[in-house]
């Protein structure tokens, strides 16, 4: 008994775990990452959310290069058969961007997204024929200043 208090008393008050408390406590501190902690709550286990925390490692954030335009490139002959792309263009979406993201019709083209420099210089092109409206709406969110 007075071992489950010993642990457990300095994981209900917050503080700073050592590794070996945090083994003890179940966590292991090599590879739990602090986005697996999110998680908890799915499960009921908020109460483990602090010890959760205090013994996972940060994950580093991925930087890119963010581009200052680009196009969405689709062929309007074709656009029925991706229904996601169709919306995105018939709801002019592409206005949240402030004229920074243009629909461009190009005839026997699959949906696709090309990356431009400030110089308007087609750098990436990605096929997103298969992606629905948010993950456009997400990605052009990431990659355009």
């Amino acid at each position: 008994m007075w071992l489950i208090l010993a642990i457990a008393l300095p994981l209900s008050l917050g503080l700073e775990m050592t590794p070996t408390e945090c083994k003890e406590a179940g966590f292991n501190v090599g590879s739990l990452k602090c986005s697996s902690c999110e998680h908890l709550n799915k499960f009921g286990l908020e109460t483990l959310m602090t010890d959760c925390q205090s013994c996972c490692t940060a994950e580093k954030e991925l930087k890119h290069e963010k581009f200052p335009m680009a196009n969405l490139e689709v062929c309007e002959c074709n656009l029925a058969r991706f229904p996601q792309i169709q919306a995105f263009v018939r709801k002019n979406m592409e206005n949240a961007w402030n004229g920074k993201v243009r629909v461009k019709h190009v005839r026997g083209v699959r949906p696709q997204v090309v990356l431009k420099d400030s110089s308007g210089n087609a750098r990436q092109t990605l096929n997103v024929e298969k992606w629905d409206t948010d993950t456009l709406i997400d990605f052009l969110n990431q990659w355009i200043e």
